[in-house]
């Protein structure tokens, strides 16, 4: 689905109000155009709306933009090469993003984050300015915040997973990333590489066992519906990196790069708090609707089984960049 918005976007007459009273008359208009993967309910998109949303509230008629959701004019890969390109202004970027900067590797890292106030404390800090400068130096492409895609579980058709040997000759399938690969090749999976848009089918026709994502896209794809086994395991957190073409963004009065950080930054805080109280309702949910085994992991046994990736990790992200997160997360 396609969603376009322009000024005649219909706002409460009160944050209108306040928003055109605020902006000069003399204020540069600013159309943007954002791409993103996911489906309305996605959390990308959820805070790709937010930013939309907040800079309609902040310039009133003197912000239009268009949101294209739902891979309409690709997929996340075809977006990473659009945002470079011009072609479209931003795009969330989720475990892709590693294929534009090495040092997203780090983010592959299993068991980092303890829960949310860890993942705030590091990304909006100096760590995540220190990856912000970084992406923009590979890819050419302005991070103006870090919401969410979650904590990732692990689902399959085979057998509950528990601890790493419950893995075995089972196919997983995972982002494209070679740390991904790597992360469950080590806890004895077969790691498959494969588009998330094709991975119903696939697991609907046992052509893989499971995969591993966040609940808000394992239910919002309906895959619980093909996989009875759900392991709650938050082995890796997944941010969505939001993203804006750099020249265009270099490009702005300063008091609306001002405005985009501060609207991103505010949407990345309410989805990472969409995404705590989704956790808990989903697996509420699953519960209740019986269809599914929930299955805790036994966490001691696959933080052993991971201890040879964090010095792996880090040499493929490069620097000093797995060692300055694990100093940002204490």
């Amino acid at each position: 689905m396609t969603r376009r918005f322009t000024s005649s976007a219909v706002l409460g007459a009160l944050v209108l109000g306040a928003a055109l009273f605020a902006v000069p008359a003399n204020a540069q208009p600013l159309h943007l155009k954002i791409a993103s993967p996911s489906p309305a309910g996605g959390f990308d998109t959820v805070m790709a709306q937010k930013v939309a949303d907040k800079m309609k509230a902040k310039m009133g008629d003197q912000f239009t933009y268009e949101l294209f959701d739902n891979a309409t004019i690709g997929d996340e890969v075809v977006h990473m090469q659009q945002v470079r390109t011009g072609q479209i202004d931003m795009t969330p970027l989720g475990s892709d993003a590693v294929t534009l900067d090495p040092a997203w590797a780090v983010f592959d890292m299993p068991f980092i984050f303890a829960d949310r106030a860890a993942v705030a404390k590091a990304l909006d800090g100096p760590f995540g300015e220190k990856m912000a400068a970084s992406m923009r130096e590979q890819a050419g492409l302005e991070v103006l915040a870090f919401g969410e895609i979650g904590f990732r579980q692990i689902t399959n058709s085979v057998r509950p997973i528990k601890t790493p040997a419950d893995f075995q000759g089972m196919k997983i399938r995972v982002p494209g990333s070679e740390t991904r690969m790597l992360t469950f090749k080590t806890l004895g999976a077969t790691p498959v590489n494969m588009n998330f848009g094709e991975v119903f089918l696939a697991l609907q026709n046992k052509t893989i066992d499971g995969q591993e994502n966040p609940l808000n896209d394992i239910v919002e794809r309906s895959l619980n519906e093909v996989q009875p086994n759900i392991s709650i395991s938050n082995h890796v957190y997944t941010p969505v990196t939001f993203v804006m073409n750099a020249r265009k963004y270099a490009a702005l009065p300063d008091d609306q790069k001002a405005m985009l950080k501060e609207a991103a930054l505010e949407a990345a805080k309410e989805v990472r708090e969409l995404g705590a109280v989704k956790d808990v309702e989903l697996l509420a949910e699953l519960k209740q609707a019986g269809k599914n085994e929930i299955i805790e992991i036994d966490r001691d046994s696959f933080v052993a089984a991971s201890q040879p990736l964090y010095e792996q990790i880090g040499a493929i992200a490069g620097g000093t960049y797995a060692a300055d997160l694990l100093e940002a997360v204490k």
